[in-house]
């Protein structure tokens, strides 16, 4: 038997959370790495395309049909797809249709074909640089970027050749890449005067300068694109001075992101009291950072200050932990909170009640930006802060012109499964987000919608559809790191994600990243994960076969019969993926909305499906909330939901076709559930087999009993006596 552990060679495919395949070429390590790798990939083709024919051998010579009615994100889909099935890919989430059609659907039809690149990308010089730079074939053959142009002036032999005009083609992932360079383009452009950037004076070379007299930060002015002027700030300086990288002058410190906390009155003297977890900026072995804090004179609420170099203290390890423990502590515990003025205690409670009553705020305490070596920390200019009062006053102008306007949409109620923010008085998807978030997200749906209404005069319809699709994942990925549920990581120095977890907590130190700015987590950083995967899929779909994405329930039968379903299905009470898809389908709601990728206009309702009690059909989940709070309804509803999508799944499939179920969950109820539905569906087990299919480092994984294995069970039908 497994035993549930990684391969050592398979963690080291594994970069950044992603297990790329084979084909997927090295970015570095030189030409000779370059050729061992397209070695083995011809020899892994080779190894893929014989498994191809001896599957279709199986089954008498044809491509073998395979289901997943719990698609999902369509692993399992995709992976079918590659071994050459004919591939159904199903879900009743409209979220996770539309994803299916992104990650299965477009790269698959697209893959090795190609289109010219549209005219506007052609005079943006760094994009041009870096798609000759991964196509040099192409380099002298069509249009030339200014930098090619003076290079070939200057040669002798080049000098007299003309410049062939010709538009470069490219693939699904370069033209995602340069619309969506457009929208960021776009967005900057509106939304810069939100985002201040600051520059600290100061050498290039800070370990060999000589002393100089600093001077405060300044502001740097704009150009009319939206981004940083920093020459205009050292403009007064010789290209001699400024050649001489030990001389001091005005450095760019883009903006990372913005810390606050929120903040209740306190009940007691009426100060306001920021509602800090900690108060370590950065806490690492090399580099620790604390936010100091300091009760105002008048008792109205603290001031801040930013600590560098905080020394280590304590002899032994348990020492030093339990000293920073106490030296970074906020005012937050889980009974509640002490205000720092006069140390009266408020519970958790008197904290549900602020919220219900619309009490709770937000305070600004640091401000995080890049330096030339690592992050830096420091308090918040009043520029800064009233750029951030500004956005309160023009966000819902911003969502006059957004179909829907504001996401006012109702959250699930207090006591759905995973979501705390309803019993703080978030109630609407609208409250989940900062007036300057939601003046950032606002002018990104606005111009996701203009850039894609403008693909239509260059782009057939199936690259049209394709690249529309693929700005709304990119809007919604930016969301994911745009909410006050975002929190910043002191040990990584980098801004966590709405869905660190399938759940939506209250987190009282909050961090607002400067979404138009080349940062992690940001408009540009997450096209650069899109194109990624896009480039990742088409190379692996080039000799894949095609698929075909169904919105339905799992409790319908196909019209085909089937040779295997393979699926993942919900974790009993584990995960409520449709309240936390709701989060983007809000988004994607007013992103399409009127558009070809409407579709049916199945996107018109409030929120994608729940459960429907007079259809007996819907999410299958056990979540008492669904059913009035009664446990065991809800129970019953989860096993009889199951139960007909496995009846569902045994009409479907061929007499010696085989269902894999991949389940995992802590708890003996959810086993007896699952178990009782297979049998019910006329299923046996025939065999089973633990995976470990977790990251040991994701959210849910760390400082918990989260298990790190999935178990995989395969069933055939049970035999008619």
């Amino acid at each position: 038997m497994p035993n549930g552990r990684i391969v050592e060679r398979v963690k080291e495919e594994v970069d950044g959370g992603i297990l790329h395949w084979i084909g997927t070429e090295p970015k570095s390590g030189g030409q000779k790495v370059i050729n061992a790798h397209r070695s083995l990939v011809e020899h892994r083709e080779k190894e893929l395309a014989w498994f191809r024919e001896e599957i279709k051998k199986a089954y008498g010579g044809r491509a073998p049909r395979v289901l997943d009615p719990f698609s999902g994100g369509g692993a399992i889909p995709l992976e079918a797809m590659r071994l050459g099935c004919e591939t159904t890919a199903a879900d009743i989430n409209p979220v996770a249709w539309f994803i299916l059609k992104c990650t299965l659907e477009y790269p698959q039809k697209l893959a090795g074909k190609t289109l010219p690149l549209p005219d506007f990308i052609l005079e943006d010089e760094a994009f041009m640089e870096d798609f000759y730079k991964a196509h040099p074939q192409l380099v002298g053959h069509t249009k030339r970027t200014k930098k090619q142009q003076k290079e070939a002036m200057d040669d002798l032999f080049e000098s007299h050749k003309q410049d062939s005009g010709l538009t470069p083609e490219a693939d699904l992932a370069w033209q995602v890449r340069a619309w969506g360079r457009r929208v960021l383009n776009e967005t900057r452009k509106e939304l810069a005067p939100f985002y201040p950037t600051y520059a600290d004076f100061e050498p290039l070379d800070l370990k060999h300068s000589e002393p100089y007299e600093k001077p405060a930060i300044r502001l740097v002015p704009l150009k009319d694109d939206g981004t940083p002027d920093i020459d205009a700030l050292n403009a007064d300086f010789s290209e001699e001075y400024l050649a001489d990288k030990k001389n001091p002058r005005w450095v760019l410190k883009q903006t990372v992101a913005y810390l606050g906390a929120r903040t209740v009155k306190c009940k007691n003297c009426r100060a306001i009291v920021p509602l800090l977890k900690t108060r370590w900026l950065c806490k690492t072995a090399r580099k620790r950072i604390l936010l100091t804090m300091k009760p105002k004179a008048d008792g109205s609420g603290v001031s801040f200050g930013v600590q560098n170099n905080v020394p280590v203290q304590g002899g032994n390890g348990a020492q030093k932990r339990e000293h920073d423990k106490r030296l970074g502590a906020g005012t937050m515990s889980r009974a509640g909170t002490r205000c720092p003025c006069c140390e009266t205690i408020m519970t958790m409670e008197d904290l549900r009640t602020a919220g219900k009553a619309k009490l709770l705020g937000t305070l600004a305490t640091a401000v995080v930006t890049e330096g030339q070596g690592s992050k830096e920390y420091r308090l918040p200019t009043q520029h800064e802060l009233d750029s951030a009062a500004k956005a309160k006053a023009e966000f819902e102008k911003v969502f006059a012109d957004v179909p829907f306007g504001l996401p006012d949409e109702p959250m699930p109620a207090e006591d759905a499964l995973g979501m705390r923010l309803p019993k703080y008085g978030f109630t609407q998807w609208k409250d989940l987000f900062a007036a300057r978030q939601l003046l950032a997200l606002g002018t990104l749906v606005k111009a996701v919608r203009r850039v894609a209404a403008s693909t239509e005069a260059g782009l057939p319809p199936e690259w049209r559809e394709a690249v529309a699709a693929f700005l709304v994942i990119l809007f919604d990925k930016t969301a994911d790191y745009s909410s006050t549920v975002c929190t910043w990581h002191n040990s990584g120095e980098k801004i966590g994600h709405t869905f660190a977890r399938f759940a939506l907590p209250i987190m009282w130190d909050v961090a607002e990243l400067a979404t138009t700015n080349e940062v992690g987590g940001s408009i540009s950083a997450q096209l650069g994960w899109i194109v990624r995967y896009i480039e990742t899929a088409l190379e692996a779909f080039k000799t894949a076969s095609e698929v075909t994405i169904v919105r339905r329930s799992a409790t319908q039968a196909g019209d085909v019969r089937l040779d295997a379903i393979v699926t993942d299905p919900p974790y009993y009470d584990a995960i409520p993926f449709s309240d936390c898809m709701d989060f983007f389908y809000v988004w994607i709601k007013r992103l399409i909305h009127d558009t070809p990728l409407e579709g049916e206009g199945w996107l018109k309702a409030d929120a994608s499906p729940k459960w429907d009690h007079e259809e007996k059909d819907g999410e299958l989940i056990d979540d008492a909330s669904r059913h009035g709070g009664d446990g065991r309804a809800s129970k019953q509803s989860y096993e009889d939901g199951m139960a007909r999508a496995f009846i569902a799944c045994e009409k479907s499939l061929q007499d010696d076709g085989r269902l894999v179920i991949v389940f995992a969950h802590k708890h003996p109820n959810a086993w007896e559930t699952l178990v009782s539905a297979i049998i019910r569906a006329g299923f046996i087990v025939d065999g089973s087999w633990p995976i470990q299919t977790e990251m040991g480092n994701r959210m849910r994984g760390m400082n918990s009993a989260a298990l790190s294995s999935s178990v995989w069970l395969v069933c055939k039908k049970r035999p008619i006596t």
